[in-house]
């Protein structure tokens, strides 16, 4: 059976190049090695996506001159199960062994749960946490889960559409598409710059539908950029743009060869800068992500006037790479995580991987996704094909429910502790979480007491709660504990939710007047990207964090209130899991204090501006932590680090002492 010339002209080999590009770029922009703006391709695989989609619902529109949407659906189900649950399945499985069972592996069921139901983007989004994101080797699937989610819709507007408007099909649909993708860009502009579109804290739109801080919508926070990165609202522009694209070539005709040259020369100059320039700091997706977007539209329209680019894009190897795409996206993710959990101290353990992730991905692409997406040779290999899709389907489901169990029982790993546990925690009353009745609601000891302290801080104070509320019993004082995660004590602007939390802070120590304040911050953490698609603040550098506890410090002083201020804790990698304990690898942490520069600069600067006021005191825990000038995970059999930036209840215990004497030490001066 000969294809028609119209049927054959939908297949373009120059796309498949161009997919093969997006996911080189993606491929070592997640080794770490270079490319810190790779990520641009998945906005390539928007676009390609809605090109590809589009044009394959105007071929069966134009032949048949209706869509079937269960045909549309069942396409898209061979597609993508297939290969999606084999690598579910496989990262399941490694897990149990390659990650810890103390919140990693429930966080990576849960996260294969979402995303057998295309709704990876929602859960991660919905976490709220960077740790959700990290080391989570099914991240990668929330851009799936911006996909399918536009594929819900887009196929019943492309019907309704064509039978409302059967004569003006093209044009009305084109028209809506271009309205579409306008609302949806504006949204994710202003998403990205923090826009609240009046959902802030305190306001009328956040007490109506309080129910959404259960799924990431947390008032005065962070979520705009969160959302704005993983939301599908904010990102349907993109894969419309390809749809527009897809709808715009079946009548353009090429007159102008300079002037396509002059595009393909912009459009690639667009996509390397992208790549090369931009990091995870950008204000990304935004209006940044018109850089690879259009020029990603304008390869797809140009470059088969070019002859260089479009030998390039058709040459075998890149258009081999498109053909295999989908399977390396879904593979190389997961070995790379695993690579760095199994290897923690090996620089060239995410290369490696990401090398060995082109042999599943081609094994999948040849037997996993060609055995459901070839021409059917008969109706009882139809019906078997059938069968096993819908066991693929479910497959990762029932593993994952098995996994729980057996992530829940810990493994056998014993003389684990968790942040649960720290005190602040077990007071209760969201004392760890921005409660703002703090001088009630997370109070230790009585009116008795010899005298009053406030703890504030982010995490770090949260963790340091064990140790310090030792510290005050031993001395017969009272405590008033007030953290919240990523909300450091300090005089500048962070975000909404930490702003207005340090302004309850802060009047209250100027109403309340305690004897002193305990400062308990993340310092080098700010300095880098906490969660996949958000940038880190101006305010975060060192210069400014610095500055800021200089105002605090002197805001304090000028109240006469002292201040003990905890020098930042060591981070302590290490890892978790069934390997590290048969391998008995929990002896060390893989990086010493004394190799983490930034840290130990922050500590000298910390202490420099403490020591410019008499009245606040400054101490380093590194002694006391990390015995003998070694950090260890473990200590005498006890947990001294819950992860690798915070102090497990034991390790905090560890400063208590050095608490005392700081105590004192202000007390004294009084």
């Amino acid at each position: 059976m000969s294809v028609s010339p119209q049927r054959e002209s939908y297949f373009r080999s120059d796309i498949q190049g161009l997919r093969g590009i997006a996911v080189l770029l993606v491929v070592i922009y997640h080794t770490g090695f270079a490319l810190p703006g790779g990520f641009i391709g998945v906005d390539m695989f928007f676009v390609i996506s809605g090109f590809v989609i589009t044009q394959v619902l105007l071929r069966e529109y134009e032949e048949s001159g209706k869509i079937s949407l269960s045909h549309f659906y069942a396409r898209r189900a061979r597609r993508l199960i297939p290969a999606l649950s084999a690598v579910t399945i496989f990262t399941l499985l490694i897990s149990l062994v390659a990650m810890s069972p103390f919140g990693e592996q429930q966080q990576i069921i849960k996260t294969a749960i979402a995303s057998t139901f295309f709704a990876g983007n929602i859960h991660l989004f919905a976490m709220n946490s960077y740790e959700a994101l990290r080391d989570n080797p099914l991240r990668h699937l929330w851009s799936l889960g911006v996909e399918e989610q536009f594929y819900w819709i887009y196929p019943v507007l492309f019907i309704g559409i064509s039978r409302v408007a059967r004569k003006r099909f093209y044009s009305l649909l084109t028209i809506l598409l271009l309205a579409f993708a306008a609302t949806s860009f504006v949204i994710g502009v202003l998403l990205t710059y923090g826009f609240e579109f009046g959902y802030t804290s305190g306001s009328s739109l956040s007490s109506q539908f309080s129910f959404l801080t259960k799924i990431g919508f947390e008032p005065g926070g962070d979520w705009p950029t969160k959302f704005a990165f993983f939301g599908a609202p904010a990102r349907f522009w993109e894969i419309l743009l390809g749809s527009i694209t897809a709808l715009a070539v079946r009548k353009f005709t090429y007159k102008f060869r300079v002037t396509a040259l002059l595009l393909v020369v912009v459009a690639v100059a667009a996509l390397i800068w992208s790549s090369v320039a931009l990091n995870s700091r950008s204000a990304f997706p935004g209006a940044l992500a018109l850089l690879p977007v259009l020029g990603t539209v304008s390869l797809i329209f140009f470059n088969q006037q070019v002859g260089p680019i479009n030998k390039l894009l058709t040459s075998s190897p890149l258009v081999y790479l498109g053909d295999i795409s989908y399977s390396l996206y879904l593979w190389h993710w997961p070995l790379i995580v695993f690579s760095r959990a199994i290897w923690p101290g090996t620089s060239d353990a995410p290369l490696i991987a990401a090398a060995i992730s082109f042999l599943p991905a081609v094994l999948s692409a040849r037997y996993v996704e060609s055995v459901f997406l070839n021409s059917l040779k008969s109706k009882h290999v139809g019906n078997i094909r059938r069968t096993g899709l819908v066991v693929l389907a479910i497959l990762p489901l029932l593993i994952s429910g098995a996994g729980f169990q057996v992530a829940d029982s810990g493994l056998g790993i014993d003389g684990i502790e968790f942040e649960s546990d720290h005190f602040a925690s077990l007071l209760g009353n969201d004392c760890s979480q921005f409660q703002k009745e703090f001088e009630t609601k997370c109070l230790y000891g009585d009116d008795s007491s010899k005298f009053v302290a406030f703890l504030f801080g982010d995490s770090q104070a949260q963790a340091a709660s064990t140790g310090v509320v030792d510290a005050i019993a031993e001395l017969s004082g009272q405590l008033v504990i007030a953290t919240g995660g990523g909300c450091p004590f300090l005089l500048v602007e962070i975000n909404g939710q930490c702003d207005s939390f340090n302004e309850v802070r802060f009047s209250k120590i100027r109403e309340l007047n305690p004897d002193f304040v305990i400062i308990v911050n993340h310092q080098t953490a700010y300095r880098f990207e906490r969660m996949s698609g958000t940038r880190v603040s101006s305010w975060s550098t060192a210069t400014k964090q610095i500055e800021a506890l200089s105002k605090t410090l002197e805001w304090l002083d000028n109240l006469k209130i002292p201040a003990v201020v905890q020098g930042e804790i060591p981070v302590c990698d290490f890892k978790l899991n069934l390997i590290s304990r048969v391998l008995n690898w929990r002896q060390s942490c893989l990086r010493n204090f004394d190799r983490q520069t930034q840290h130990l600069e922050f500590l000298s600067s910390t202490q420099k501006v403490v020591s410019k006021f008499d009245r606040h005191v400054f101490f380093d825990p590194t002694s006391v932590i990390c015995p003998n000038s070694k950090c260890a995970p473990f200590s005498s059999k006890k947990m001294v680090f819950v992860d690798i930036s915070h102090l497990s209840p034991s390790g905090s215990s560890l400063v208590t002492p050095l608490y005392i004497e700081a105590i004192k030490q202000v007390l004294e001066q009084k």
